[in-house]
């Protein structure tokens, strides 16, 4: 219990940070547009028919992987007649139920152990069209609970009810947790932190996805200072890109 507890008082500065960026028409007009263009990107990435699963990884803490992810799974539930998931799988530092501000009980941990149904876990938002999945408990074991098979059913379940099932997946940089959910995605998109990630650690984690047979789909670089914020005399403090390739 006192883990759960040091886990959520963790992030206060980032539940604060995230309200704000959650409100898709109070936020900078740039941002929201370029999560509007990963939206298409991702979206004309994923080519077929049913559920598209996509994984959001990061080499380090840090670098504004749920926050970002659930601001694409908003863009994504923003059009017209599209269902979206979002599931927090990051059970070391979970997060989900924060930006969302949803309880974090019953969740997935508690789904995968036998504990509560399916429509205990999914919770509707306050976003219409998107539904989220909570961490549940911090299990001592959540590489094998992401990997099991109990992992692969509950996933072949939910597809049936879904247009698009986001993962907000560990670090891949840091712990290995998300690489099951790597291999059954449809496509993996990477954050990265502008001034703060190295070259190094995004090669790293491209060459362990790649060996997992994931598919790239793309980067968004957070904290990217807009050209024309200085111009204007005023810092967004979040920038978002997105791109095919690796380089910054």
């Amino acid at each position: 219990m006192a883990k759960n507890n040091n886990n959520n008082n963790s992030y206060g500065t980032d539940r604060k940070r995230a309200d704000n960026l959650l409100n898709m028409e109070a936020i900078a007009f740039q941002i929201r547009e370029s999560y509007k263009t990963a939206r298409t990107n991702i979206v004309y990435s994923i080519i077929k028919k049913g559920c598209k699963k996509i994984s959001f990884t990061s080499a380090n803490k840090g670098e504004g992987k749920t926050v970002t992810s659930v601001n694409i799974a908003i863009a994504l539930a923003q059009q017209v007649n599209t269902r979206v998931l979002i599931i927090d799988c990051d059970l070391r530092r979970p997060q989900i139920h924060n930006v969302l501000s949803i309880a974090f009980a019953p969740g997935l941990t508690n789904y995968l152990n036998g504990e509560c149904s399916k429509d205990e876990v999914v919770r509707s938002t306050k976003i219409n069209n998107l539904s989220a999945i909570t961490y549940g408990a911090i299990p001592p074991n959540p590489s094998e609970l992401l990997s099991s098979e109990s992992m692969r059913e509950f996933i072949k379940e939910l597809e049936k009810d879904y247009d698009y099932i986001i993962f907000d997946t560990p670090p891949v940089g840091v712990v290995i947790d998300s690489l099951p959910l790597v291999k059954q995605s449809d496509g993996v998109v990477l954050i990265i932190k502008h001034n703060s990630t190295t070259y190094p650690d995004l090669k790293k984690i491209i060459e362990t996805i790649n060996r997992n047979n994931g598919k790239i789909l793309g980067i968004i670089v957070n904290s990217v200072d807009s050209v024309k914020s200085h111009k204007y005399g005023k810092g967004y403090g979040y920038g978002y890109g997105y791109g095919y390739g690796y380089g910054y």
